[in-house]
C-alpha cells in the first residue's frame, strides 16, 4: 500500500489536480534520459538515482527559488514534490544531497569538454514535445532580454586587487611564502575588506599606486613555477584590467579606462559589468524567446540564452536564429529597439523572417528634416536598393557606389530646385558636396526600412509587450534578480530551469481552466436534467384538483397585481 492510497478520496483528487500532476505529466514524464547517458560509464557507474529525478529537482529549485537545503527537505518531506517526481511513498527513493552535487559536477565537466549544455538540450526537447502536444503555432515569436546578477559581492577596485594578492599568497609554497613575506605581508595579514575599511581619507589612490609594482614583480618572478595555475592567471588579468604598464608609463587606470568586461569577482571570472539606464549590473544577461500567436491557447518559452552582460541583444538573437528556425516555423520576430545591428541583419538576410521592432536604437534625424526612411524604398530580390521615391513623388534610381555595399541616388536637379522641401531634404548639398545626391550604405538602408516598419508597428496590436511579463516570471524566484550560483554555465542552467517551470505553470493554469469549464458544463447539464424532471412531474400532478385550484388562484392574483399594483407597466397593450 502506498502513501497516496492512504489519502482520503478528496485529498487524492486535490493532489491530482494540483501543479504537481501537471509537472509530473508535462516535465518529469517527458524528459528523455538517454541524452544524459554520456555522463555515466557502462560499467559500475550507473546512477543510483534516476536522472529525471535529479534534473527535475533542479527545475523545482530554480522555479521556487529554493536553496539546496530547502530543495532537499522538500524532496524528503513534501508529498506534492515527491508526487511530481514520480514517487508515491514517502520512504522511496532516498539519497544523500551530495548526489545532486555530483550530478551538477558531471554536467559542468561535460560542458567544458564537449561544449554541450545538456540542460539546454533537455529544455528544448521537453518544450518541443509540449508545443506538438498542444498544437501551438510558432510562426510568431517575441523576444526580450534581462539582466541576471551573479552571486558575487560588489567590491571596490582596491579590494579586488588585495583579494587577488591573497589568492596568489595561498598558491605559493612554504618556501616562497617566506621569500615574499615582506612584499605580500601588508596585503595578507587581514581580509581584503578589512584592509580597505582601515584606510584613511585620501589613502585609496596612494595604495592603488603601491600595488602596481608589487603585481608587476610577481608576474615576472612567478611565471616559471606558477604560470599554469589559476591564481597566476587571475593576477595577470586583474593587473591588465586596472593598470597601464609600459616602458614610458606605469600607473593605475582611471575608472573610465577600465573595460566593462574586466574581472568583477575572483569567484566568477565570466561575470562582467554593464551600466544600463543609469543602473549598474554585474553578472549576465538572459535572452528569452516565446511564442505569441493570438490563436494559441497558451504561449510557451522556446529559447532561453545566457551570456556575459556586455553581449549585445542583437548578437544573442542572431546566435539563436539557426536553432529557432530549426525548431519552429518562425516568420515574424517581435522585439524592442535593442535588437539591431549588422550581426542580426546578416543573420536575417536570406530568410523570409520579418523583424518587427518597437523602436530603433541609435541617432535620429533632427526634427523637421527628412531622412531616408521618409522615402518609398524599392529593393530587388536580393534586398539591394533599386530606387527611391521622395515625398514629392520623384522616382530616383539608385546606383552602386565605388565601395562595396555603398549606393548613390542622383535626383533630377531641375525638379529638386523647384521643390519647396529642398531645404529639409537629405538630397540637398552639404559640406563640400556641390551636386544634389544622397550617399548611403547598405546598413543605413536596412535601418531606414526598419524605421518604416516601426511607424506601423502598433496598428495591428503590439504582440511584443507581454514578453516583459514573461521575463518577470522567469526572474521572480530569484532574490532581487540575483541567482544563488556563479559562473556562466551554472547561471545558464538556473535560467533554463526557471523558464521550464514558467511553462509548466502556464500549462497547469490551462488545465485548471479547462477543468473548470468542463465542471461548469457538467453542472449546467445536471441542473437542466433536474429541471426537466421537475417539469414533467408538475405536468402529471397539475391535472389534480388541488393543483387546478392553486393554478386558478395564482392566475387571479396575477391579474389584480397587473391591473392595480406597481406591476401595471408590464401589462400587455
Amino acid at each position: 500500500m502506498s502513501t497516496l492510497s492512504e489519502l482520503p478520496p478528496g485529498m487524492r483528487a486535490m493532489l491530482e489536480q494540483s501543479w504537481a500532476e501537471t509537472f509530473r505529466r508535462e516535465v518529469f514524464e517527458r524528459l528523455d534520459e538517454k541524452a544524459f547517458a554520456v555522463l555515466y560509464g557502462e560499467a559500475n557507474s550507473r546512477p543510483n538515482v534516476p536522472v529525471n529525478v535529479l534534473f527535475c529537482l533542479e527545475v523545482l529549485k530554480s522555479g521556487f527559488g529554493w536553496t539546496d537545503e530547502q530543495m532537499y527537505q522538500a524532496f524528503v518531506f513534501d508529498l506534492q514534490v515527491r508526487y511530481a517526481l514520480g514517487y508515491e511513498n514517502l520512504g522511496d527513493g532516498y539519497f544523500a544531497i551530495r548526489t545532486v552535487y555530483h550530478f551538477r559536477d558531471r554536467l559542468s565537466k561535460h560542458m567544458q569538454t564537449s561544449g554541450e549544455n545538456l540542460v539546454e538540450r533537455a529544455f528544448e526537447q521537453i518544450t518541443d514535445e509540449q508545443i506538438k502536444a498542444f498544437e501551438l503555432h510558432t510562426e510568431k515569436l517575441r523576444v526580450d532580454s534581462t539582466q541576471i546578477a551573479s552571486d558575487i559581492r560588489n567590491s571596490s577596485r582596491l579590494q579586488l586587487l588585495v583579494e587577488t594578492l591573497g589568492r596568489v599568497h595561498r598558491m605559493l609554497s612554504e618556501h616562497d611564502r617566506e621569500r615574499y613575506a615582506d612584499l605580500l605581508g601588508p596585503y595578507v595579514e587581514r581580509k581584503a575588506n578589512h584592509y580597505v575599511y582601515r584606510l584613511k581619507s585620501g589613502q585609496y589612490g596612494e595604495k592603488m599606486v603601491q600595488i602596481g609594482p608589487v603585481m608587476d614583480q610577481l608576474l615576472v618572478e612567478l611565471a616559471a613555477d606558477y604560470g599554469e595555475q589559476e591564481p597566476y592567471h587571475l593576477l595577470s588579468r586583474v593587473f591588465g584590467d586596472h593598470f597601464v604598464w609600459t616602458e614610458d608609463e606605469q600607473r593605475p587606470k582611471e575608472a573610465t579606462e577600465v573595460s566593462a568586461d574586466s574581472l568583477q569577482s575572483l569567484d566568477d571570472p565570466e561575470a562582467t559589468y554593464r551600466k544600463k539606464q543609469g543602473q549598474s549590473y554585474r553578472g549576465y544577461v538572459s535572452n528569452i524567446s516565446e511564442t505569441c500567436d493570438p490563436e494559441n491557447e497558451v504561449q510557451l518559452i522556446v529559447k532561453a540564452q545566457t551570456e556575459s552582460n556586455v553581449t549585445d541583444d542583437g548578437r544573442m538573437l542572431a546566435d539563436a536564429l539557426p536553432n529557432l528556425i530549426e525548431r519552429t516555423d518562425v516568420d515574424e520576430l517581435y522585439t524592442d529597439g535593442g535588437y539591431n545591428g549588422s550581426d542580426l541583419d546578416d543573420a536575417l538576410d536570406g530568410t523570409s523572417i520579418e523583424h518587427l521592432a518597437s523602436a530603433i536604437r541609435g541617432s535620429h534625424t533632427p526634427e523637421g528634416f527628412f531622412s531616408l526612411a521618409d522615402f518609398e524604398l524599392e529593393s530587388d530580390d536580393d534586398g539591394q536598393p533599386v530606387s527611391l521615391t521622395c515625398p514629392q513623388g520623384q522616382v530616383i534610381a539608385v546606383e552602386p557606389g565605388r565601395a562595396d555595399q555603398r549606393f548613390i541616388a542622383r535626383p533630377d536637379a531641375d525638379t529638386c530646385d523647384a521643390c519647396p522641401l529642398l531645404e529639409i531634404c537629405p538630397m540637398r548639398p552639404r559640406g563640400n558636396q556641390r551636386t544634389l545626391a544622397l550617399y548611403f550604405d547598405y546598413h543605413t538602408y536596412k535601418v531606414a526600412q526598419k524605421r518604416q516598419k516601426v511607424a506601423t508597428f502598433g496598428r495591428s496590436g503590439n504582440l511584443r509587450a507581454a514578453v516583459e511579463a514573461t521575463v518577470r516570471s522567469v526572474k521572480h524566484p530569484f532574490r532581487q534578480g540575483k541567482v544563488l550560483v556563479r559562473g556562466l554555465f551554472r547561471v545558464s542552467c538556473v535560467v533554463l530551469s526557471s523558464a521550464l517551470m514558467v511553462n509548466a505553470r502556464r500549462l497547469h493554469k490551462l488545465a485548471t481552466e479547462k477543468r473548470s469549464d468542463s465542471d461548469l458544463s457538467a453542472s449546467n447539464s445536471t441542473r437542466f436534467a433536474l429541471f426537466r424532471r421537475f417539469s414533467a412531474l408538475f405536468a402529471r400532478l397539475s391535472g389534480r384538483s388541488l393543483f387546478r385550484s392553486l393554478k386558478a388562484r395564482f392566475a387571479r392574483q396575477s391579474e389584480r397585481l397587473v391591473a392595480t399594483g406597481p406591476f401595471h407597466i408590464f401589462a400587455p397593450c
